[in-house]
C-alpha cells in the first residue's frame, strides 16, 4: 500500500526506525534479533551484521553472568503477568567497554506473520549522571534542604539529617517532622501564622529565624529561605535552612564582651580623666614644678598601661572561652 506521495508505509516505518534517537530492536521471545536500528549500533557499538539472526548480543551487552541472570529474571517475572514491560532500567556494556544505563520499554507486534517484540531502549546515562551529581550536591551541602508538597516532605538531605537528627526514611512521605522540630504547640502556632502571613504576601520567605528542637533535645537556631517551584500537578516548596546557632552564640559572646569591657573601662578611665584635669588645673595655677608635673603624668601613663594590659588579658579569656567566635574577631581579641 502506498500513500499519495508514492512512498510505501513500510519505507516510512523503516525510515522512522532508522532515524529514531533511541535503540529499537525487534526480537522473538528467545531473544533472536530481527531488526537493529542505527541508534542501537551507535549506543552499543555492535553493527546489524553482528547482531541480526542470533542471540549472542545479550551476552555481550550483559557479560556478567550473575547480573544477566538478574535482568533475565526480572523480565521473566514481568512477562509472566503481561506481554510487555515498562521502564526497566539496566546497565549494558558497550563494545568499547563503556557502561551505559538504558531504560527499556517493549511491545508485542505482528512481524512477518508471527508475533515479535519491539524493544525500545533510551540511553539515560547522562541523565543518571546529572541526577547523581545533583543528589551529591544536595547531600553534601552543609545546610538543611527539604522539598515539600503541602508540608509533606518529598526530599530530606544529609544536612537535614545531621542538623535535626531525623533520618530521611523517618521523614519523607509525611509531615510529622514539623511537630517534632517544634514540639511546643504555642510556638509552633506562632511560627505557622508568621509563615502563612509572609507566603500570602510574597509566596516565599527569606532569612526567617526559628528555633528547632533536635532529636537529641538540643535547641538549634535555623535561618530559613524558601522558593516555590512548578511541579507536575501543582507547586512544590524548596526550604533551605542554615544552622546559625554558633553564629548567634558568637554574636552574644561579642555583645557580652563589649558590655563587660565598657563597664570595666568606665571607672579607671574616669579616674585618669579626673587626674589629668587636676594636673591641668595645678599647671594653670602655677602650683606645679616641672618635676612634679612629670611625676604625676608618668603615674597616669602607668595607670593607662595597666588598663591596656587588663583589656588584653580579658580579650584573650573571652576568645578562649567562646570557640564560636569567628576567626577574624578571634585574631583581633588575641592580638
Amino acid at each position: 500500500m502506498t500513500g499519495t506521495s508514492g512512498v510505501s508505509s513500510e519505507c516510512i516505518e523503516e525510515g522512522i526506525m532508522e532515524n529514531a534517537l533511541v535503540m529499537i530492536a525487534v526480537l522473538d521471545k528467545k531473544g533472536t534479533i530481527f531488526a537493529w536500528n542505527h541508534a542501537a549500533e551507535s549506543i552499543t557499538g555492535y553493527s546489524k551484521a553482528e547482531v541480526i539472526g542470533n542471540t549472542s548480543i545479550w551476552k555481550s551487552l550483559y557479560p556478567d553472568t550473575e547480573y544477566r541472570h538478574s535482568v533475565t529474571g526480572k523480565i521473566a517475572e514481568t512477562l509472566a503477568t503481561k506481554n510487555y514491560f515498562e521502564n526497566l532500567e539496566t546497565t549494558i556494556k558497550t563494545q568499547s567497554g563503556d557502561l551505559r544505563t538504558i531504560l527499556w520499554n517493549t511491545k508485542e507486534i505482528p512481524w512477518e506473520g508471527e508475533p515479535k517484540v519491539v524493544a525500545v531502549g533510551m540511553d539515560i546515562t547522562r541523565q543518571k549522571e546529572m541526577d547523581a551529581f545533583s543528589r551529591s550536591i544536595i547531600d553534601n551541602a552543609n545546610v538543611l534542604m527539604a522539598v515539600m508538597a503541602r508540608s509533606r516532605v518529598l526530599l530530606w538531605n544529609k544536612g537535614a539529617e545531621l542538623i535535626t537528627g531525623y533520618s530521611s526514611d523517618e521523614v519523607v512521605g509525611n509531615s510529622s517532622v514539623w511537630k517534632r522540630l517544634y514540639p511546643d504547640p504555642e510556638y509552633r502556632r506562632t511560627i505557622t501564622r508568621q509563615i502563612t502571613g509572609i507566603i500570602a504576601e510574597q509566596r516565599y520567605f527569606e532569612n526567617l529565624e526559628t528555633t528547632i528542637v533536635t532529636r537529641g533535645g538540643e535547641r538549634r537556631i535555623i535561618s530559613w529561605n524558601t522558593k516555590q517551584i512548578e511541579a507536575s500537578g501543582g507547586y512544590h516548596e524548596i526550604a533551605i535552612g542554615r544552622d546559625i546557632t554558633a553564629q548567634r552564640h558568637a554574636e552574644e559572646a561579642l555583645l557580652a564582651y563589649i558590655s563587660e569591657m565598657a563597664m570595666r573601662l568606665k571607672h579607671p578611665v574616669e579616674i585618669i580623666r579626673d587626674n589629668i584635669q587636676e594636673i591641668a588645673d595645678l599647671i594653670n595655677g602655677g602650683k606645679l614644678t616641672k618635676d612634679e608635673m612629670v611625676t604625676m603624668l608618668e603615674g597616669q601613663v602607668r595607670n593607662a598601661s595597666q588598663i591596656a594590659a587588663n583589656v588584653q588579658e580579658f580579650q584573650k579569656a573571652i576568645a578562649e572561652k567562646n570557640k564560636e567566635i569567628p576567626e577574624a574577631y578571634r585574631k583581633f581579641l588575641e592580638g
